[in-house]
């Protein structure tokens, strides 16, 4: 049977019971390690903008959600920088 993108099939070592998963296709190395540095930094960065968003525009009128965008595209920029000078070395 396929599921997603990949192939079911039983492994030889394996327990009869339990599929080995064989992928179809594979990220670049390290792809991985940017995109949960890129996920965390975005957290972190929507957390600090919904934050400041909170005490510096009380008024509302989506400039809490722009803080809130802003401090997510630099927490996502920042780790695209910094995982572009990771991958340059």
């Amino acid at each position: 049977a396929q599921y997603g993108v990949g192939i079911m099939t039983k492994a030889d070592d394996a327990a009869p019971s339990k599929p080995k998963f064989i992928p179809k296709w594979k990220l670049p190395d390290g792809i991985e390690d940017g995109i949960e540095l890129g996920l965390i930094n975005m957290t972190a960065g929507a957390v600090c903008g919904g934050i400041m968003g909170a005490l510096l525009f009380r008024s509302g009128g989506g400039w809490r959600a722009a803080s809130t965008v802003a401090g997510m595209g630099v927490g996502l920029g920042s780790s695209f920088e910094r995982h572009r000078y990771i991958r340059r070395r």
